[in-house]
């Protein structure tokens, strides 16, 4: 984890430098693993521990770095389609990948 940080936190400092056309593959990678991390529950924003809440913020960082390389991109859907960065989660989904996660 500490080496998905240093690249996250790395380029949260200079994100005003990358774009959808620039976007170093390292950083894809990372940004990759974390949210996949994030939805597999692996990784936490935030997480319990004594006296309160531990807040992860480069985790946050990963997801706001993940709007910034990820171009908009019509998205099939129903009823229509749309237009964002981010697709559906349960796209091309059946019965089995919602009981897989426990969905109901």
């Amino acid at each position: 984890m500490s080496e998905l940080q240093a690249i996250i936190e790395s380029a949260w400092e200079c994100r005003s430098e990358i774009t959808v056309e620039a976007v170093p593959e390292r950083l894809r990678a990372a940004v990759d693993e974390v949210l996949d991390g994030l939805e597999s529950g692996v990784c936490r924003v935030a997480e319990p521990e004594a006296g309160g809440w531990r807040t992860h913020q480069w985790l946050k960082k990963a997801v706001l770095l993940s709007f910034r390389i990820e171009p908009n991109r019509l998205q099939a859907g129903a009823p229509a389609p749309y237009y964002d960065k981010v697709p559906l989660r349960f796209t091309g989904c059946d019965a089995g990948a919602f009981a897989g996660v426990g969905a109901r």
